[in-house]
Parts: C-alpha cells; sequence; structure tokens
C-alpha cells in the first residue's frame, strides 16, 4: 500500500487548480487567495519544484483552520515613494500576499520604471520561479527574495542562526525560455530533505549536519540538524543580505525570529519579503533587452558540453522545458498526495503528521 501511494498519478493543470482552490476555500480562504495560491502551487509542480508545490496545500490549510493563517486578510499597502511600497499581508495566505506584492511592484514599475515592495507580516509562499515567470511574461527583469527560519550556522558556528534565505533574479528572453534564477543558499533546499524522509530514502552526502554537528545522510538527522550553504562563508554572507532585504528593511522578523511552518502551527510565521521589478523599457526597447538576452542565452547554450549526453544550460532553461511539456501531457502526482488534496476539496481534515 505504501508503494501505491508514491505511484504517479497524471493530472491536467485545470484539474489540480481547481482541487486546490477547494481546498483553501473549504479551509476558509477567500476564492480570490485560494485562486493566487493555487495557480501559484501549480506552477511550482509544472516547473518540477515538487517540495514547493502542491505538498504545501495540507500545511497550509491546517494553518487556515488553526488560525495562524488568516483566511481573510486586510492586505495594505503603503506608498513610500514613487517606486516604493511596503505591504502589510496581515498574515494571509503566503502566496496569495506575495503575489498581490508582485502585481504591485509590476504596477509600480509600469508607472516609474522601478518597482520595490516590501512585504511584512507574510509566511511561505512557496517556490520563487512562478513569481519570476509572472514577471517575465509581463516583460520585467525582477530581483526578489524572502527569509525562513534558521537552518543554517554562520561560518564557524555551531547554531543555527541563519535562514536559508533564497534569492530571484529574473529577465525575459524573445526565443529562448526566459533567465529565471531560483536559488537557496544551501547546497540544497530543506523541502528537498523533507521530501527525502517522506520517501524514505538517504541524502547525498555532504548535503547537511545532523543535531551533533557531523555530516548525515539521514534526513530525519538533517531536519534536526544544519542545512550546509553554497560557498561556504559565501552562501553565508548572502543570507545573511537577503535577511537584511526581506526582514529588517521591511519591519517584518528577521534573524532567529521567523517561526516554522510545520513546527510551530499555532503561530504566525511572521516571514518578510521584497520584489524589486525593472522595466528594461527604460533602458531600450524592450524588444531590444530580448534580442539581447537571446544572444547572451544563445552564448552559454553554445558552450561545449564536457558530457555530449549532458548539453550546457541556463538556470531556468530546463524548468521551463519541464513546464511546457507538463501543460501538454499532465503533472505527475504521487496517489496519496492527489488523495489528500481531494479530501481537502470535500472539506475534510487530514491528519497533521500528513504535513511533516
Amino acid at each position: 500500500m505504501q508503494q501505491q501511494d508514491r505511484s504517479p498519478s497524471i493530472q491536467s493543470r485545470a484539474h489540480l487548480t481547481a482541487l486546490a482552490c477547494a481546498a483553501f476555500e473549504q479551509a476558509g480562504a477567500t476564492p480570490e487567495a485560494a485562486a493566487d495560491a493555487a495557480d501559484i502551487l501549480v506552477e511550482g509542480d509544472l516547473m518540477g519544484f515538487h517540495s514547493h508545490g502542491l505538498r504545501r496545500v495540507i500545511a497550509y490549510a491546517a494553518r487556515l483552520r488553526r488560525g495562524s493563517l488568516n483566511p481573510r486578510p486586510q492586505m495594505h499597502g503603503e506608498r513610500l515613494g514613487p517606486s516604493l511600497m511596503r505591504l502589510d499581508g496581515d498574515n494571509g495566505l503566503g502566496p496569495a500576499v506575495a503575489a498581490e506584492a508582485l502585481r504591485r511592484g509590476l504596477d509600480l514599475a509600469g508607472e516609474t520604471g522601478l518597482g520595490l515592495v516590501g512585504v511584512r507580516n507574510g509566511s511561505h509562499f512557496g517556490a520563487g520561479s512562478p513569481y519570476a515567470l509572472r514577471a517575465c511574461n509581463a516583460g520585467m527583469v525582477l530581483v526578489a527574495g524572502t527569509n525562513a527560519i534558521r537552518s543554517l550556522a554562520p561560518t564557524g558556528g555551531t547554531e543555527a542562526r541563519v535562514g536559508n534565505n533564497p534569492l530571484v533574479i529574473a529577465a525575459p528572453a524573445r526565443r529562448n525560455p526566459h533567465f529565471m534564477l531560483d536559488m537557496a543558499m544551501s547546497i540544497a533546499a530543506r523541502g528537498r530533505i523533507r521530501a527525502a524522509r517522506e520517501r524514505g530514502d538517504p541524502i547525498p552526502q555532504g548535503l547537511a549536519t545532523g543535531p551533533d554537528g557531523l555530516p548525515t545522510t539521514d534526513p530525519a538527522q538533517a531536519l534536526r540538524g544544519m542545512m550546509l550553504p553554497i560557498g561556504g562563508h559565501k552562501g553565508y554572507g548572502l543570507a545573511v543580505g537577503m535577511d537584511i532585504l526581506a526582514g529588517v528593511l521591511t519591519g517584518a522578523l528577521f534573524g532567529t525570529d521567523p517561526r516554522s511552518m510545520l513546527q510551530q502551527m499555532d503561530l504566525p510565521q511572521g516571514n518578510g519579503h521584497f520584489f524589486l521589478a525593472i522595466d528594461p523599457g527604460r533602458f531600450m526597447a524592450r524588444s531590444e533587452f530580448r534580442a539581447r538576452m537571446d544572444t547572451l542565452l544563445n552564448e552559454l547554450l553554445s558552450t561545449p558540453a564536457a558530457d555530449p549526453e549532458r548539453p550546457v544550460r541556463y538556470p531556468g532553461h530546463s524548468e521551463q522545458t519541464m513546464r511546457a511539456l507538463r501543460m501538454r501531457d499532465g503533472i505527475p502526482l504521487p496517489v496519496g498526495l492527489l488523495r489528500s488534496l481531494e479530501a481537502l476539496a470535500r472539506g475534510e481534515t487530514i491528519a497533521e503528521t500528513a504535513t511533516h
């Protein structure tokens, strides 16, 4: 039975979006917030970010029911300057708050050429690439990020004091898939470790330490320990920099204060985010910018590959290729997860162990 629950079921984007919407609405969310959140999470699965896709519906719905997510937030945007805004997410559904912040950032960039929206009172918002795709499809360059619960140690330290705070940089192309960098500051995302634990698989050596500070391949021990940053002190520095932009600057929780989505289910997470949209049309014609992007990306793609079976790609290329295939053929989803989504869409509750 356990193996059967792991087997994939191929589902259309429309069907999965409808299930996620219904699950959120049954948990109390408004139709508008449910639609925004569902679309972002389904986009995550379309691009292969399964740890930050529809599996998050279960935890989000549980938080909505507990009241640690506000089902009907009153989001308030405060214009701080011609190109600056601070958005209070009122502890709403994470992807819906972030999608609203992105919309406002894109609107500001359309108006002034630049739009920076800082978010406080946010929560986990899924993967960054769905927001990057929206910005690129609107013709904008995007720099964005969020902060997270502590999971990295400062270089030379033995305790987690820094969040695995991701960075997004995206720019639209004309003929090629857009450039979309979406990276956490650890060698592997925490969601990947959690997914390995759920599958019962070990993790590769060198991704994390256990609570004793020693390297481990046991995902359960890794989740009790610390993730290892990319590039040692460089990854640590980038993670702190992202916390400054997403947390310190916006008035959100920062440092060791943001709360865990899964282990502190009764408390608001308090995350901060930022979305910086840039209109390339203020520097040159947008068509010229896209053509210049194609030139750059083609130079990368034409690089001779060390392994002919593995041609050179760039950030976002593989994910958008996968997205196109899954838009056509459907999204593979574990049967167990599909059954959970169907139950939530009917208004049933799911055991909280399913969210860990």
